[in-house]
C-alpha cells in the first residue's frame, strides 16, 4: 500500500454541466442577497445627519429632476439633482414610490411636491 495515491478526479460531461450550474446558482443567490441587503440599507431608519432636514416622500411618477425643479432656486436642476443624490447616498437617479428623499436644508417646505 505504499505509494498508493488516489487517481485524479475526472468529470464526465454531465458532471461538468452540473458543477457549472451549481456554481452559477450559488453566485446568483449571493448577488440576490446582496441586492436585498442594499435595499434594506437604503430604506432603513434615517441617520442622525438627516434630522431636521426637509424631505419628500416619492410618489408614483416623480423623478429626481421633477423634485429638483420643485425644491430648487430656479437655477440648473442638474446641480440640485446631484445634491439630492449625494445627501441620500444614491448611486443613480432611479427612485421608487414610497422612498423618503431628504433635500438640502434651506429649501422651503412649501415648495416640496
Amino acid at each position: 500500500m505504499r505509494g498508493h495515491t488516489a487517481p485524479p478526479l475526472r468529470l464526465t460531461r454531465r458532471g461538468k454541466v452540473v458543477l457549472v450550474t451549481a456554481v452559477t446558482l450559488v453566485t446568483l443567490g449571493v448577488l440576490w442577497l446582496g441586492t436585498l441587503a442594499a435595499v434594506t440599507a437604503s430604506t432603513g431608519p434615517a441617520s442622525p445627519a438627516h434630522d431636521g432636514l426637509p424631505y419628500v416622500d416619492v410618489q408614483r411618477g416623480d423623478t429626481l429632476w421633477k423634485i429638483a425643479n420643485a425644491v430648487g432656486d430656479d437655477g440648473d436642476p442638474a446641480a440640485m439633482v446631484r445634491q439630492i443624490m449625494n445627501l441620500n447616498g444614491l448611486s443613480d437617479s432611479l427612485i421608487r414610490p414610497g422612498t423618503r428623499l431628504y433635500v438640502p436644508s434651506g429649501m422651503p417646505q412649501a415648495n416640496l411636491p
